[in-house]
């Protein structure tokens, strides 16, 4: 009896252990070592304690509460994950629906994986014992519903502006605006027609003109070649040379009559003192001083005295006329 009463008594302990495994295995409660997460969030939407938490489509752990902060800005969410898992460095939370009528979830992601959801800002004064993430709660159905609603107003009100705002007099005015359009692109097609002709016109005469400066080039290149060809001969620096000789040739005449003139000047220099010296001897003639004076005191001389004065004279009066036949000068 004792024996079947233990047996009975194993078995019923046994059917209690499988029912509580089994019913944590369903919760998604873990039995290894664990973690704790916060995330930081606005609002929660429809998540709840013990939903699942997921990291790259596969469950990590579960969340374990849910609470409002004391200041009242945003909710405290704590998860359990299982701390083999090894979150990104800059990791936040999802909460969003597992299906589109079903439970919620909170998903691990990387912030620069999911830059188009405005993340909760964690701020610096978190404790660092626990880690603390950002997180955004995607729009439930119901808001959502009252989002469409709101949507469906708009368009409601934009529908009536727009029947007040077109009418007949708004459609008259709108096809005379398509015709004065209409009409205008047809002037500026005519215009621009007109100046492409304008256009082609100056291009050929730009053309003819690059067509004759070519030719001026041309002609101009031409005539450097033969001035370099005529520079290049040798004719043209005989015709140098003896330039320069010609010029050498007058330089020495020019010297030769220089000096020349020094010379005609000495002439006159000695005439003019020799013409003093005479004025002396006649002053002392005529004072009776020297054998002239008495020669001319003396009257029997007188006459042949004056004869000699006269031929002096005449003799003075051609050598200032006619230095040429008293002095000779010879150039070349």
């Amino acid at each position: 009896m004792r024996g079947r009463e233990f047996l009975v008594g194993a078995v019923i302990i046994a059917a209690i252990a499988v029912g509580v495994g089994g019913t944590l295995w369903l919760q998604g409660r873990t039995f290894g070592p664990i973690v704790n997460v916060d995330v930081l969030t606005e609002s929660v939407g429809q998540l709840a304690e013990g939903n699942a938490v997921q990291y790259r489509g596969v469950r990590i752990g579960q969340v374990s509460t849910i609470a409002v902060l004391p200041d009242g800005s945003g909710v405290r969410v704590s998860l359990l994950l299982e701390s083999s898992v090894a979150l990104p460095a800059d990791a936040a939370a999802i909460l969003a629906p597992e299906s589109l009528f079903g439970t919620w979830q909170a998903e691990i992601v990387s912030r620069a994986s999911s830059a188009q959801f405005p993340f909760f800002e964690v701020p610096t004064g978190e404790a660092r014992d626990v880690l603390v993430v950002g997180g955004y709660a995607l729009p439930e159905l119901s808001r959502l519903s009252r989002s469409a609603e709101q949507i469906s107003v708009n368009l409601e009100t934009l529908t009536d502006r727009l029947e007040l705002a077109f009418n007949e007099e708004t459609a008259g005015n709108l096809a005379s605006a398509i015709g004065n359009i209409e009409a205008m692109t047809q002037e500026l097609r005519t215009l621009v027609t007109q100046q492409s002709a304008v256009a082609e016109a100056i291009t050929a005469n730009a053309d003819s003109a690059l067509s004759e400066i070519e030719v001026a080039a041309g002609a101009a290149r031409r005539t450097f070649e033969r001035m370099e060809g005529i520079i290049d001969e040798a004719g043209l620096d005989s015709m140098f040379a003896n330039i320069g000789l010609a010029s050498a040739g007058l330089r020495d005449v020019a010297m030769e009559l220089s000096d020349t003139t020094s010379g005609l000047g000495v002439t006159l220099e000695r005439a003019d003192s020799t013409f003093a010296r005479v004025d002396r001897i006649m002053a002392r003639v005529e004072s009776g001083d020297g054998s002239f004076g008495r020669l001319l005191a003396d009257s029997t001389f007188a006459v042949r005295a004056e004869d000699v004065l006269e031929q002096i004279n005449l003799l003075l009066e051609d050598l200032r006329e006619n230095p040429r036949r008293y002095v000779r000068l010879s150039i070349f």
